[in-house]
C-alpha cells in the first residue's frame, strides 16, 4: 500500500481535507481517506509520503484533437474561426506520417505526465488508433463527420462508420467508447444530423459538437452572412440550401439531439444567456430521466483563436455541468488541464478552487460514463492521483504545475 499526505486533498465529492491523508493499494485503488490522527490507528505501519501542494484525482480532458499535435505553433493567433480554418486547411498536409505519429506520442506523453487519465478525443482519420491501442490512457473517441451537401450525407456518414469499425476491430472491447459525431452546426447538413442522431440512439453512444465557438457562427445562423459564408464562397462550397433563422446556432442544433443520451457542447465561447435558457427549456420539455447536456470549455484555445473567453458567470449562474478540454496543439501551447484551470481562475478569481477541480475531474467522468472508476477519491475507485504544486495555498497562480504520481 501507499500513503500520501498533502497540504490539501480534494476528494471532489466532499469538502477538501487540510493536511489530509490518502491510502491506496499498490494498483492505485483507493483504500481509505481522512486525517492522519484517524488513519494512523488503523494503518500503524504505513510509510507516509509527505507532499506539498494539492492532491487531486486524475484529470479528465473531455475535448482534445490528438491527431493535430503535429501542428503546434503552425497557426496564427487571433484570426477568428474563419481565418483559423483557412490557414489550417492550407497547412495540414505538410507533414509526413512519421512526423504525425511522433507528435501524437509526444502529446500523449505530456498528458500522462501532467496528470490526465482520460480523454474525449476527436478523430477525422486513423492516425491516433495505434497509439490508443496501447491503452496508456482511457479514450472516448469521437469520429467526426461533416459535409455541407445534403445529397452527400449518406456518403459522409458511411465513411465515419468505416472509420469507427476500423478502431473497433483494433480494440473490440472499446465498442462503446467510439462514437460518430457532428463537427459543428455550420459544417453539417440537417440530413447528416439526422443520420448521426439516429445511429447514436440505436447504439447508445455519447455525442459531442463544437458549439458557438466564433462570432461568425452565430452571424451565419442569424443573418446568413459573415466571414464563414465568405469562406464557403471562396472555397466554392454550395450552401444554397441553408436558410438563416434569425436565431443563434444552438437553436438549430439541439432539436436534432433532444432524444439522445448525452451531448457535449464544446467551446460555447459566444453562448449567451438566452441560449442557456433555451437549452434548459429543451431539456425540461424532453422530460428526461437523466441529463442530456454537458458544457465543455477550452479557454486557452478560445483565446488562441477568438481572443475571447466564454461567459463563465452565466454558465455558473445556471448551474450547468461544465467540463474541461484542451482542444488541439494547433490552437493551444499545451494539453494540460491545469493550464486551462489557471486561465479561468485568472479571469474569474471568484470561482472556488473546488468548483474548478470538479469541472476537471468528476464532471468529465460523469459525461464519459466512467465515474465508477474515475473523477473522485472514493473507496474502491482507481481514479489516478495527481499533485498540483506551486506558490499560494488555494489559488491557481501562474506558478502552479501538475504531475501524475500514481
Amino acid at each position: 500500500m501507499r500513503c500520501f499526505q498533502a497540504d490539501f486533498i480534494f476528494p471532489i465529492q466532499t469538502a477538501p481535507l487540510k493536511n489530509g491523508m490518502l491510502i491506496t493499494d499498490d494498483e492505485g485503488v483507493i483504500v481509505d481517506l481522512g486525517f492522519p490522527e484517524d488513519l494512523a490507528q488503523r494503518f500503524p505501519d504505513l510509510h507516509v509520503e509527505r507532499l506539498q501542494g494539492l492532491l487531486v484525482p486524475g484529470f479528465i480532458n473531455t475535448h482534445c484533437h490528438l491527431e493535430l499535435s503535429c501542428m503546434k505553433g503552425q497557426i496564427t493567433r487571433h484570426t477568428g474561426m474563419a481565418g483559423f480554418v483557412s490557414e489550417f486547411v492550407s497547412k495540414r498536409a505538410a507533414f509526413t506520417d512519421q512526423e504525425r505519429a511522433a507528435a501524437i506520442v509526444k502529446a500523449e506523453d505530456e498528458m500522462l505526465r501532467n496528470g490526465t487519465v482520460a480523454v474525449g478525443d476527436i478523430s477525422n482519420g486513423n492516425s491516433t488508433f495505434s497509439q490508443k491501442a496501447k491503452k496508456r490512457l482511457y479514450y472516448q473517441t469521437f469520429i467526426e463527420t461533416f459535409d455541407l451537401a445534403p445529397s452527400r450525407a449518406p456518403e459522409a456518414f458511411d465513411r465515419a462508420c468505416l472509420l469507427r469499425e476500423e478502431l473497433i476491430d483494433l480494440m473490440p472491447e472499446t465498442r462503446h467508447q467510439v462514437s460518430i459525431v457532428p463537427h459543428a452546426p455550420y459544417t453539417v447538413s440537417p440530413e447528416l444530423h439526422k443520420l448521426i442522431a439516429t445511429y447514436a440512439r440505436r447504439h447508445q453512444l455519447l455525442l459531442s459538437i463544437h458549439n458557438q465557438e466564433s462570432r461568425a457562427e452565430d452571424e451565419l445562423f442569424r443573418t446568413g452572412t459573415g466571414k464563414l459564408m465568405e469562406m464557403y464562397e471562396r472555397m466554392g462550397l454550395d450552401y444554397s440550401w441553408f436558410k438563416a433563422r434569425g436565431e443563434s446556432s444552438i437553436h438549430s442544433t439541439l432539436p436534432f439531439y433532444k432524444d439522445n443520451d448525452k451531448l457535449l457542447l464544446v467551446h460555447n465561447t459566444y453562448t449567451a444567456e438566452d441560449d442557456l435558457l433555451f437549452a434548459a427549456g429543451a431539456e425540461t420539455k424532453a422530460s428526461r430521466q437523466k441529463p442530456l447536456l454537458f458544457w465543455a470549455t477550452c479557454p486557452n484555445a478560445n483565446l488562441y483563436i477568438e481572443d475571447r473567453l466564454p461567459n463563465y458567470t452565466a454558465l455558473l449562474k445556471h448551474n450547468l455541468r461544465i467540463t474541461i478540454g484542451t482542444d488541439s496543439l494547433a490552437s493551444n501551447s499545451t494539453l494540460s488541464v491545469l493550464d486551462e484551470l489557471k486561465t479561468v481562475a485568472h479571469a474569474h478569481p471568484e470561482i472556488p478552487v473546488d468548483v474548478l477541480l470538479r469541472w476537471a475531474t468528476l464532471n468529465g467522468a460523469e459525461f464519459l460514463g466512467i465515474d465508477r472508476q474515475y473523477g473522485s477519491f472514493e473507496m474502491g475507485k482507481k481514479p489516478g492521483v495527481a499533485l498540483i504544486e506551486g506558490a499560494g495555498p488555494l489559488a491557481f497562480s501562474g506558478g502552479w504545475t501538475s504531475r501524475r504520481i500514481l
